[in-house]
């Protein structure tokens, strides 16, 4: 398994898009927790529009929208969203076998410190999951080196 982070104090939490509802849910349970002030959720109108629009909650929710749809766009408008906002560490909520790749891609768009939080997997596609991942990692590493 990938090295993870302990969840610890933050300026903001980040689920990533994709394995619905893990990562969210992990992501929820961690802003209610006040490990951070702020959620941010990738595509959040599409994927969770109540939690847009609950008032309430002990944080304020974010939604962006990555341009391209990948974990590479996705570092890329959180990068945008942590500069605009004077981040300073920030904990990326994500499958366990995304967390690798994730975190190669996101220490290269951030100026802030990104931290780890696995949402866990599902066993049953893990093969397929991580067969997927691991071929991600390479064009990662190799064709797709830019932030």
């Amino acid at each position: 398994m990938p090295t993870v982070d302990l969840p610890r104090s933050a300026d903001a939490i980040v689920s990533l898009d994709g394995d619905r509802p893990r990562r969210l849910r992990r992501a929820v349970e961690l802003a209610a927790q006040g490990v951070a002030p702020t959620l941010v959720v990738v595509r959040g109108e599409a994927v969770a529009p109540e939690l847009l629009t609950a008032r309430g909650l002990p944080f304020e929710v974010l939604s962006v929208v990555p341009e391209p749809s990948t974990t590479r766009g996705e570092a890329r408008a959180v990068a945008r969203l942590a500069s605009e906002r004077d981040w300073r560490r920030i904990l990326v909520v994500t499958s366990s076998y995304h967390i690798p790749r994730a975190r190669l891609i996101f220490r290269r768009s951030l100026v802030c410190e990104p931290a780890f939080v696995s949402a866990g997997c599902r066993r049953r596609r893990l093969p397929i999951d991580l067969g997927w991942e691991v071929a991600k990692f390479i064009l990662a590493c190799t064709l797709r080196r830019d932030p």
